[in-house]
């Protein structure tokens, strides 16, 4: 969902794209191979700084399960990023309370066991995964990092030819760092698309995806930046728009699966259904508005 804690392994994966070759000063985007060699760097220290969770951890376990769903999801249209997609897929749960997911160039992607502790359904975690899966898919970080070298040529050029002084300089970085912001936000809205698109796909509920970034405006309240000022879109924005995609397929989707162990959000949903008192609350998710409910905790269904 954020490319915050991949940031903290940047300056080593810069080192190993220095010596890259490059097809002239038009072309900085790493290739397939070298993107994969960053992300297996970029891995190894996620390891050496967190605390993954074994293969026997049942979220490990539901997540690598889930991304066999998604990925075997076939090819739509001649998108050519979906038809080429060949990388090797790595799937891992970090113990740790932080609220997030990340995946780094090549195919490792990382949750958070904070994140999975906020969900209550199997819809939710595959809208997340497959988000992050399109990251990767669709080589949003080598086209970022392609774009930004770019920039900063044609920034370095323009310094150079206007002799422009430090405190120009520092403007200029800024409006340059502004301007960068909206990649970002592209890249996120993108990755929101084909999500979408593969979780409907390997018949889930696409509400999921919706409730994910409900849960995510509530935790932000109202310290969130403007959207302008922030590297993902406004979560309202993002959910209306979800939200709209998904009444445009006029279909009757499936009741969300509960996922096949406790959370803090399942915990306090069935908390809150015992006490009238709290007012109904609906969970540490929240929850959509949309089709499709959840199956009761209880009835866990086995995994479609």
């Amino acid at each position: 969902m954020t490319q915050g804690a991949f940031r903290l392994f940047l300056p080593a994966l810069t080192v190993l794209l220095i010596a890259a070759p490059t097809q002239g000063v038009a072309q900085f985007k790493p290739s397939r191979d070298e993107q994969v060699k960053v992300g297996r760097s970029a891995a190894q220290d996620v390891v050496k700084k967190y605390k993954v969770l074994p293969e026997s951890d049942p979220r490990v376990k539901l997540l690598r399960q889930l991304s066999k769903k998604l990925l075997a999801v076939p090819p739509e249209g001649k998108d050519s990023f979906w038809r080429s997609d060949k990388f090797p897929y790595e799937f891992n749960v970090i113990d740790s309370k932080e609220v997030n997911a990340f995946a780094v160039p090549g195919g490792p992607i990382f949750f958070f066991s904070g994140l999975i502790d906020r969900m209550k359904t199997v819809d939710e975690l595959a809208g997340v995964l497959a988000h992050e899966i399109n990251h990767v898919r669709r080589e949003h970080w080598a086209r970022a990092y392609n774009d930004e070298m770019k920039k900063q040529l044609g920034l370095a050029l323009l310094l150079g030819l206007t002799n422009a002084n430090n405190e120009m300089a520092t403007l200029a970085l800024t409006a340059s760092d502004l301007y960068g912001l909206k990649f970002s936000r592209g890249h996120e809205t993108e990755s929101d698309d084909w999500g979408l698109k593969i979780v409907v796909g390997a018949g889930f509920n696409p509400e999921g995806m919706v409730d994910v970034f409900e849960m995510f405006r509530k935790l932000k309240g109202s310290g969130a930046p403007p959207e302008w000022q922030s590297t993902h879109p406004d979560d309202r924005n993002r959910i209306k728009r979800l939200q709209d995609k998904i009444a445009k397929y006029k279909k009757t989707w499936p009741a969300k699966q509960p996922l096949p162990f406790d959370t803090a959000a399942m915990k306090a949903e069935a908390a809150a259904s015992k006490n009238p008192a709290t007012g109904g609350a609906t969970g540490a998710t929240g929850g959509s508005s949309g089709s499709g409910s959840t199956s009761k905790p209880g009835t866990r269904k086995a995994l479609r």
